[in-house]
């Protein structure tokens, strides 16, 4: 068993040393920007997206999205830099884990959250001490603790200690020149301070 703190020490300096890896949940124009950036920081990215045309574009070097040229993708992905997967198998290599999946609004305009709750189911059956874990998905407050921290905590693992958790809302404005990713400051709150700490650290990188 690692010393309390020692599991975040090392996270972070895997983090603000851009030696570790990135994966990234959805990557779509949220998550596709996310995932280049920090492969052109130096990180290695497993990305994920359960869409078989997206996903066959994307190992191919072929950006969907418009903030994302496909001359600035394709060497990421030629090179390993950049790895597209279909599934979720791949995420336990990862150091952090960023889930940018869709949440579309149901009938009655509220956020319908099946896709945050299977890429969470996802991400629990390869969680392991030593990971960060961030909600992007545009959700209801709460989410993080009522619908990811259960899944994450089942067993066992502590938030804070040996597993950290956090929540930054997306803050993507697409087709904007000006304001892109590098640019816009981002929002981070942590389930412990730890966990937001980490996720400062994180961010910190590519914003």
């Amino acid at each position: 068993m690692s010393a309390p703190g020692a599991l975040a020490s090392r996270l972070e300096e895997r983090l603000v040393g851009r030696s570790g890896t990135v994966g990234v949940v959805g990557l779509g124009y949220v998550g596709l920007p996310l995932a280049v950036g920090f492969a052109r920081a130096g990180f290695r990215v497993i990305g994920v997206d359960a869409d078989p045309a997206r996903s066959a574009l994307l190992t191919a070097g072929t950006s969907p999205v418009e903030d994302v040229s496909t001359a600035d993708l394709q060497p990421l992905v030629r090179s390993g830099r950049l790895a597209v997967h279909p599934t979720g198998a791949a995420l336990g290599e990862a150091d952090a884990i960023v889930i940018c999946v869709p949440t579309p609004l149901g009938k009655s305009k509220e956020p319908d959250i099946s896709f945050i709750v299977a890429a969470a189911d996802a991400v629990a059956a390869i969680l392991r001490p030593g990971q960060l874990v961030v909600l992007e998905s545009t959700t209801y407050p709460g989410t993080t603790d009522e619908v990811l921290l259960p899944r994450f905590s089942r067993d066992g693992l502590r938030v804070g200690s040996e597993f950290f958790l956090a929540f930054s809302p997306e803050r993507i404005d697409p087709g904007n020149r000006t304001w892109g990713l590098a640019r816009i400051p981002k929002v981070v709150g942590g389930v412990t301070p730890a966990c937001r700490r980490l996720a400062e650290a994180l961010y910190g990188q590519i914003i």
